[in-house]
């Protein structure tokens, strides 16, 4: 994800706060799989719903899988890229968009398999760390609509929605329009004529717009709780026009030749949560407020994951 998408994340999540008292906790320890713990893996997230979902399943498989021990670190974006970097975390689940763009600075790729493909690839290469198999689901932009709209206009894809859009009102930030692989692109491939175009910078304040149908389209991150919450349809990209950020743990191979039991256990995950049940997921964590371990090891039992 990128440094935005991480802010917007983190703005509906306790767990910022959890981020500084960890990295402190990192520093202060030197912790690390390859040093004083060898039997200890490092497990991280990035401190908000999803990334602390995901974490934990991570460390309660490995909990329940191996005879290894964990800890679990909450660390900033760019400092986890760096702790794994370095040896001082071993895995956690990252986003085949922010790999590619962020971490390796390569350029943009739209069609899923190829970007997770270069990403495997420059990552081992680069900087001796695996990506294993996708978890499922993709964590990218969508536009989104009030069901009634979808249903009045037929709007199944974003195709359907650039020929309906003279009657729709689409409310953005100024960040989503400005950035070269976000409207740009759609304006060049789909050419959408939007009755009118509002600005709202707050995604917040975007869901209770289109609530209240001060506009009738948003984009939104494709498993934001609130589209499940407020009954939302995100439209399919049916050009491939954003980026994909399909969910993938990465470890170190070091990690994984001293423990390749790992492996298995944490591909165990591959292809096992699409877009709905992720919102499904984090609505439990943002809107209901449960704790990310309860809601991992919840999920895992009902996938027969764990006992």
């Amino acid at each position: 994800m990128t440094t935005s998408r991480i802010l917007w994340r983190k703005m509906k999540s306790v767990a910022a706060a959890a981020a500084i008292l960890s990295v402190a906790a990192l520093a202060a320890t030197g912790c690390s799989s390859g040093g004083s713990k060898a039997d200890t893996v490092v497990v991280a997230t990035k401190g908000f719903a999803e990334s602390d979902i995901l974490g934990n399943a991570l460390k309660v498989l490995i909990d329940r899988d191996t005879k290894l021990k964990t800890e679990l670190k909450t660390l900033d974006n760019t400092l986890l890229w760096n702790a794994i970097d370095n040896g001082e975390v071993d895995t956690y689940v990252e986003y085949t968009g922010t790999a590619l763009l962020n971490i390796l600075k390569e350029k943009p790729e739209y069609e899923p398999r190829k970007a997770y493909d270069v990403v495997k690839k420059l990552l081992k290469e680069r900087n001796g760390i695996e990506a294993l198999d996708p978890i499922g689901f993709n964590d990218t932009y969508r536009f989104t609509v009030r069901k009634e709209t979808a249903d009045q206009y037929g709007l199944k894809t974003t195709s359907d929605l650039a020929a309906k859009s003279g009657e729709l009102v689409f409310g953005t930030s100024q960040e989503f329009l400005k950035r070269e692989d976000t409207w740009p692109l759609v304006e060049k491939v789909y050419q959408p004529k939007f009755k009118e175009t509002k600005t709202i910078q707050n995604p917040g304040i975007a869901y209770e717009a289109i609530k209240d149908k001060q506009i009738d389209v948003m984009a939104s991150y494709s498993t934001d709780s609130k589209i499940l919450a407020q009954g939302l349809v995100a439209l399919d990209d049916d050009k491939n026009v954003f980026v994909p950020y399909y969910a993938v743990p990465v470890v170190r191979e070091e990690t994984l030749k001293a423990h390749p039991e790992l492996r298995d256990v944490l591909n165990k995950l591959k292809d096992k949560i699409t877009d709905a049940e992720m919102q499904k997921l984090n609505g439990e964590v943002e809107l209901k407020k449960r704790p990310p371990l309860d809601v991992a090891k919840e999920w895992l039992k009902s996938e027969g994951l764990i006992d």
